[in-house]
């Protein structure tokens, strides 16, 4: 396995959607053609981000770049990885695949194949020019501090018996350039074609996945609807999004944890599984939540490409939190989401479909946004509470999705909201917005006491009056600052 990455994505992700795409295509494939589905299993994070494993063993691995990037330079070092991977002796038959958002773009007529011979070329090219201090000399040292090429050749050499020194590697790769037989690795490796272009976009891979479900409901001649199609879609993500938290769990076991492709069918062929309201809901909200994050992670304006770059290569403040977030069950998230809204109302655990009359742009808008400014160290996760605080000392700072919303509207929607009791208490500021949100309270209290028209009785009618007494001690303590003043004040603590 060249890395790990369960932590940057869940099975309701882009990277799960492509998995299952790719999943169903083959299922249809294999029944039109009367091929068994026996032994055949989809793995997640094992070699890439999912292989496709065989009765002989596996078939495919496939690397998935979710990335707002065109230029075939971004990807040159999981292309490397790959290559290196699939050079090995014990996967000479594995043909490999990498999937992106966006269509690759390159200077001249190269064919891709030729640009794949480039890379490793670029490994001699460097031991000519830097002897003794190339990538692959550093790849057998110790030195920590290295750049990403050296740890992708530190790992390849690992896993191949036959990189036991620099000579050998670049032997290696000399081989690789120069010879011609039959089947070159750099000829297994494929741009993945999704019928028009060899990309397919953030916003159609939904539709391609649900068009894979049709297509193999009317193979089986079960009838095909739109609400139909949709459980299918979400308790399939489920599936996915189970098996990776499962992993996640259990990084050090070495178990594939296959799903087996009998096991995708029977999900589509089972209609009690399509009946579940409360699971489907959940299935939903956290399918719209993780769209959310990925619209965010390709908006130019709100996350520049550096920034998803680091985000894809497990380096930068979202890491963290997006760790804890999208490892969680489509119910667990719904619990962490009603702390990260104060400033609404949600009245019982079950009514998840509440989510989508919430305005979920403010997730990309402002949270995310949230995450990616304020420094992971301080990052607090108390797992009984289902909260996320970054905390200096005695101080509390939540992230919220509040956004441009009137001083009047958020203090009203805290005071009704009947969790924000325990939610709030031990919370010292509210943190919203970016240089363009204006809203800031320094005096909770004040707003508070203007607000004549709630009933606090209306909204904590099973609280005792002292607990209905926290509502205002909270607005005597709270602020509500955006992301520059709570960055400056976790910085200054």
């Amino acid at each position: 396995m060249s890395h790990d990455a369960s932590a940057t994505w869940s099975g309701f992700n882009y990277q799960g959607k492509i998995a299952l795409y790719h999943s169903l295509k083959l299922i249809v494939e294999k029944l039109r053609s009367n091929n068994s589905l026996n032994d055949y299993e989809l793995v997640l994070e094992n070699h890439e981000d999912f292989d496709i494993k065989g009765p002989n063993g596996f078939e495919s691995f496939h690397q998935v770049k979710a990335i707002n990037q065109t230029a075939f330079s971004i990807y040159e070092d999981a292309l490397l990885a790959m290559l290196l991977q699939l050079d090995s002796p014990q996967y000479s038959t594995v043909t490999g695949y990498l999937h992106t958002w966006r269509p690759l773009r390159w200077n001249g007529n190269d064919s891709f194949h030729l640009k794949l011979k480039g890379i490793i070329n670029k490994i001699i090219v460097d031991d000519i020019a830097n002897p003794g201090n190339c990538n692959v000399s550093k790849a057998f040292t110790n030195n920590v501090n290295v750049n990403k090429k050296v740890k992708i050749i530190r790992q390849a050499r690992l896993s191949d018996p036959r990189m036991i020194d620099v000579a050998s590697v670049v032997a290696r790769a000399n081989q690789i350039c120069n010879l011609n037989p039959p089947n070159p690795v750099y000829k297994r490796i494929y741009l993945y074609n999704y019928g028009t272009e060899p990309a397919c976009q953030l916003d159609q891979i939904d539709l391609k996945v649900k068009a894979k479900i049709d297509e193999l409901l009317e193979f089986r001649k079960i009838p095909v609807s739109d609400i139909g199609t949709d459980k299918i879609f979400c308790c399939l993500l489920g599936k996915l999004d189970r098996n990776i938290i499962e992993k996640h769990q259990n990084l050090n076991t070495g178990q594939l944890t296959p799903i087996a492709f009998s096991d995708i069918l029977n999900i589509v062929e089972n209609e009690n599984l399509r009946d579940g309201d409360e699971a489907f809901l959940a299935g939903q909200f956290k399918l719209h939540f993780v769209r959310s994050f990925e619209e965010f992670l390709d908006d130019d304006e709100l996350c520049s490409g550096a920034e998803a770059k680091a985000y894809y290569e497990g380096d930068s403040n979202l890491n963290t939190v997006m760790e804890v977030l999208l490892q969680l069950s489509a119910i667990e998230l719904w619990d962490y989401f009603k702390k990260l809204n104060p400033q609404i109302s949600f009245d019982t655990n079950s009514v998840i479909d509440q989510a989508f009359t919430t305005n979920l742009d403010n997730l990309r808008n402002y949270l995310f946004l949230i995450f990616t400014q304020l420094c992971k160290t301080k990052l607090s996760h108390v797992t009984q509470h289902s909260q996320l605080t970054y905390r200096v000392g005695a101080k509390s700072y939540l992230p919220t999705t509040i956004g441009n919303n009137t001083k009047k509207q958020v203090v009203i929607g805290i005071m009704q909201n009947s969790n924000a009791i325990m939610t709030l208490f031990e919370v010292n500021a509210l943190v919203t917005g970016d240089d363009r949100t204006t809203l800031q309270i320094n005096d909770f209290l004040d707003v508070h006491n203007k607000v004549s028209d709630v009933n606090l009785d209306n909204y904590y009618e099973d609280e005792s009056v002292e607990d209905k007494e926290k509502i205002s001690q909270i607005s005597r303590r709270i602020r509500l600052i955006n992301i520059q003043q709570a960055t400056l004040e976790l910085n200054d603590a």
